[in-house]
């Protein structure tokens, strides 16, 4: 069993294209072809490329060289150039066997470069064109198994990515929330800060309050002394006023006229002084002053 490494070989060109050669091109682009063909065979790759693509440019519409040219990049592991001249090849391939072998060396270095769903579109035709190529089998059943296990490498790749994706999202918000949190303990610390500071202000307040009800109550029981003692010494005045009027009062009459005598003018004068002051009344002044004589006893002669 052949794998997707072995090119189908060096095409010769056929003596009935060389007939057609002869008539169109001359010997040119056949004695050319057959040229890079030793060339190959000798691994002489940079001078076999020359020859084909001179042969190529002696006729553009010849298959053959182009096809050749390929498989001499192919082997040199130049896989796109190599693609680009097989399809230039079945592009100008005439017979079946040209173009299977086109199609299967298309799958081949579709392969190579990892295109596996282009790989097993190129050996699916190559099996159209000829259904018992072993080899185009095989190498679609490979390509067919590189498919699936490139898909599920994706998916793999995709899920690590994602999960790695997920992982640095949720880094970022545990470190988003690490911060929050940093933040949340900052401004908790700040707050207690400002509430033993409110606390320490408030209870400075409060000994303000007391410092200050006690000097109002300083002040009240000052005041309140202080009005006691001016009622102290209001009662003080009075009764000084009372003793200075009781002594200004003018003395009382030393003498009480004797019954049935006149008062004297000063007896009078302290008299009306009494009644002024309304120590006593006059009724009772009279009373003291004018008493009735006493009824003389009767006298036993």
């Amino acid at each position: 069993m052949l794998s997707v490494n072995k090119m189908k070989p060096i095409i010769l060109i056929s003596l009935a294209l060389l007939a057609l050669l002869v008539t169109a091109c001359g010997q040119s682009a056949e004695k050319l072809n057959n040229e890079g063909n030793d060339k190959f065979a000798e691994e002489a790759y940079l001078e076999a490329i020359s020859a084909y693509q001179s042969a190529q440019f002696e006729n553009p519409e010849l298959a053959e060289p182009y096809y050749n040219a390929a498989n001499v990049l192919y082997r040199q592991g130049a896989y796109p150039e190599a693609l680009t001249l097989m399809q230039e090849a079945l592009r100008f391939a005439e017979d079946e066997s040209l173009a299977e072998s086109s199609f299967f060396n298309i799958g081949n270095t579709s392969y190579n470069s990892q295109e596996f769903e282009s790989a097993i579109a190129a050996y699916s035709e190559a099996l159209l064109l000829n259904p018992d190529d072993l080899d185009a089998k095989y190498n679609l059943e490979l390509a067919l198994q590189q498919l699936q296990q490139q898909q599920q490498e994706q998916e793999q790749e995709q899920e690590e990515q994602q999960d790695q994706e997920q992982s640095e999202e949720n880094q970022d918000q545990s470190e988003e929330n690490q911060e929050q949190n940093q933040s949340e303990d900052g401004q908790s610390e700040d707050q207690q800060q400002q509430d033993q500071e409110q606390s320490e202000e408030n209870q400075e307040q409060g000994q303000d309050g007391q410092e200050q009800e006690q000097q109002e109550q300083e002040q009240q029981d000052s005041q309140q002394d202080q009005s006691n003692e001016g009622e102290q010494e209001q009662e003080n005045q009075q009764g000084q006023g009372q003793g200075d009027q009781e002594q200004n009062q003018p003395d009382q009459p030393s003498q009480v006229p004797a019954p049935g005598q006149r008062m004297t003018e000063e007896q009078a004068r302290q008299l009306l002084a009494a009644i002024a002051q309304d120590s006593e009344t006059l009724q009772e002044k009279l009373g003291q002053i004018f008493v009735a004589p006493p009824i003389p006893p009767v006298q036993d002669w």
